[in-house]
């Protein structure tokens, strides 16, 4: 009767047991019980933020811990240097070797100077300017042009990085680290910069990079703009570092 055709043809429901279930257990790097869908494991087991978070950058990353200076000696009476980049992507150094592709050249601030070996013929031609000068001021040598202090220096360099929208967040004996603010197609991203300025030469070495990716480009760009600022007090650019430099 209608009973038994009910019986037959009514839908039946799948014991729980027999619903087939999936679970991330044993997926590197993912659990299903750590906060959101999919968490990244982070260092202690912590959750670092979500997949998809993770996939665009999941909040600012911390300055890298190998930033400042070494080697100034127990009296810090020496000149010291910057880091290389040691294969870092996005990052750039006047302290690499010449031949890396993470080496830019370091400046100087003193108008006239130049590491370059001179030819004969420019000592030549710079001794006959010399000696013209000297007959057009009456036989009398002028009177050499000062020659700009470090803390000269210093004090442009900052001026010229507040120009370039750089915040100095460290400062102080003859160093400065810098933090800029650069959007990107996955939101803002802080670069370091940090210079030091030489006991021994009027040089300025420097580095700069990326905290996440890779983007080389975006700090040569702004380490040229903060150079091409500092023209007009004659900074430029001198070459390959000098070794002691």
């Amino acid at each position: 009767g209608a009973s038994l055709a009910a019986a037959v043809f009514a839908p039946t429901r799948a014991r729980a047991a027999d619903v087939p279930t999936y679970s991330l257990k044993g997926v590197p790097g993912l659990s299903t019980n750590q906060k959101g869908f999919g968490s990244v494991e982070g260092e202690e087991g912590g959750a670092k933020g979500g997949f998809l978070s993770g996939l665009g950058g999941g909040g600012e990353a911390p300055p890298s811990a190998d930033l400042g200076v070494f080697g100034r000696g127990m009296n810090k009476d020496k000149s010291g240097r910057l880091n290389k980049c040691e294969n870092k992507k996005g990052c750039i150094s006047t302290f690499e070797e010449p031949d890396s592709e993470s080496f830019v050249p370091p400046w100087t601030y003193q108008p006239g100077y130049s590491t370059q070996a001179i030819s004969a013929n420019d000592a030549r031609r710079q001794a006959l300017r010399e000696q013209a000068g000297i007959d057009a001021n009456g036989g009398v040598p002028p009177p050499p042009k000062p020659k700009k202090s470090r803390d000269e220096a210093y004090t442009e360099l900052k001026v010229a990085i507040a120009a370039n929208e750089g915040k100095v967040v460290e400062e102080g004996d003859r160093y400065i680290r810098a933090e800029f603010v650069a959007s990107t197609t996955f939101g803002d991203a802080v670069d370091d910069a940090e210079f030091l300025i030489s006991l021994d030469a009027p040089i300025v070495g420097y580095r700069s990079l990326a905290r996440k990716g890779g983007d080389q480009k975006r700090q040569k760009s702004r380490i040229r703009d903060i150079r091409k600022s500092l023209q007009e007090q004659g900074w430029k650019s001198v070459g390959r570092q000098l070794e002691g430099v």
